[in-house]
């Protein structure tokens, strides 16, 4: 029987340290990126701050400690400031899902999936199947990582090649989720969503408020003001 996860709670939420509101004043909202009409969710406050950073990782890692997990894989591009470095924590090797064409080998493609700004798919190189270091590991036990839960599509794509390849995926972690239906939606393809910090799903925004002030949000604007659009791959 394969090992469970950690508690949430030993995972550094904010029931165990108070990780989950600094992570919160680590993230930058800045408006009118990629669309002049959207705000942006910036987590390079994060990756910059040492401390906090490698205590997400740390924490995220404290997760799956036990879990008999053969890999962490990661979703370009953003999930690649975490997982790599998960999975060196835990000395489980690491599995790469990318954008069309960057993978010089055979893949696995996923469907194209609705994403917030555009379509998209997501592809792994096919035959990799992860070796594990860890003695007595059953399968290939998989957990993916990305940096935020919104709608959950890149998390699906990521899904759909991992079982392609043949490994059991135990769950998808976030730093930051949304609240957006992206755990409902894993949840309807089987997979449990785990994440450290979480904004409540509001109308008017109010994670910003959990972050931060309105004037604060307010305070970056995009340079770009909506000139980088996410355009749609096609299969």
């Amino acid at each position: 029987m394969a090992a469970a996860l950690n508690n949430p709670a030993a995972a550094g939420s904010a029931s165990s340290g108070g990780l989950e509101p600094r992570l919160k004043r680590l993230v930058r909202p800045v408006r009118g990126f990629p669309r002049p009409d959207s705000t942006f969710l910036d987590i390079t406050p994060l990756l910059a701050d040492g401390l906090a950073f490698s205590e997400t990782i740390r924490a995220l890692a404290d997760r799956y400690r036990s879990a008999g997990l053969a890999a962490i894989a990661g979703v370009e591009a953003r999930g690649f400031f975490f997982a790599p470095a998960v999975a060196a924590e835990l000395g489980v090797g690491f599995l790469p899902i990318r954008k069309p064409e960057q993978l010089p080998g055979p893949t696995h493609r996923s469907s194209v999936v609705q994403m917030d700004y555009g379509e998209r798919q997501l592809e792994l190189h096919s035959g990799l199947l992860p070796r594990s270091s860890h003695p007595g590991t059953a399968g290939h036990r998989v957990a993916v990582i990305d940096d935020v839960l919104a709608t959950g599509g890149s998390l699906l794509a990521c899904v759909e090649v991992l079982r392609q390849l043949g490994v059991a995926v135990v769950e998808a972690a976030c730093v930051y989720d949304l609240h957006l239906g992206g755990k409902a939606a894993l949840a309807e393809v089987g997979v449990p969503a785990f994440c450290l910090a979480n904004f409540r799903e509001d109308g008017n925004r109010e994670w910003w408020l959990e972050r931060g002030t309105e004037e604060e949000a307010a305070a970056t604007v995009s340079p770009h003001m909506g000139k980088r659009l996410k355009q749609a791959i096609k299969p």
